[in-house]
């Protein structure tokens, strides 16, 4: 059940990214995974519910593997909004703890390796909701003040790391922190979702990897 589940989540996830929330039907999901309509509805009572346990699987990636009584349901998700913003906002308060020391100890590196930990881990939930921006109501307005303090948080350690020469000097801080969390997210979760040619199958250490070494030869000092 683990692995068909699996399998609906990955399905479902990448057409709510691709082709929009609103524009799927059940029927393109099980058509997508080979399953009949009727089949999928044994799993999930309808598609609202499968978009939130998409949500859910994001910050909870244990979630999928307990025992359910199916079909999953709304009874799942009674909280989920409220607990997302949990989630993300504990998140974004550990990565934004060491602007408070002027970023002493936190090195460039370890500032860039963490923010791609970050949006692998809930760069398939984020997608989801960013694609789809106008029908998620709270979490959509949510996401995109989340996003926007994240991006603010990697300016203000792009400012900090240049003052204190971790960085070399750039003309346009701004538009550094912009390719910055564009590279960030590039590999962390758009290569594997929505970019031209997905790479579905590349490991997330090795896209992490790429990423670190690229940002580092350009920015590093």
């Amino acid at each position: 059940m683990e692995n068909r589940l699996q399998t609906i989540y990955e399905a479902a996830s990448s057409l709510f990214i691709n082709k929009g929330y609103m524009r799927t039907q059940m029927k393109d999901i099980a058509k997508e995974i080979g399953l009949s309509t009727g089949m999928l509805y044994v799993y999930f009572k309808g598609k609202k519910d499968i978009l939130d346990f998409i949500l859910k699987c994001t910050i909870d990636p244990d979630f999928i593997q307990q025992e359910f009584q199916y079909p999953i349901d709304e009874r799942f998700f009674e909280r989920l909004s409220e607990e997302i913003i949990t989630v993300l906002n504990e998140s974004h308060a550990k990565f934004s703890e060491p602007l408070s020391r002027e970023a002493d100890g936190y090195l460039f590196e370890q500032m860039i390796s963490d923010a791609f930990d970050t949006i692998a881990r809930y760069g398939t939930g984020c997608l989801v909701l960013e694609k789809n921006i106008n029908d998620m109501g709270v979490l959509g307005d949510y996401y995109q003040r989340y996003r926007k303090s994240f991006f603010d948080n990697i300016l203000s350690y792009v400012k900090i790391y240049i003052h204190i020469g971790e960085m070399r000097a750039v003309k346009y801080p701004e538009l550094t922190a912009q390719q910055i969390v564009e590279t960030l997210a590039w590999w962390g979760m758009h290569v594997q979702n929505d970019a031209f040619e997905t790479q579905k199958n590349i490991p997330v250490s090795v896209a992490k990897e790429i990423c670190m070494d690229n940002l580092l030869y350009a920015y590093k000092k």
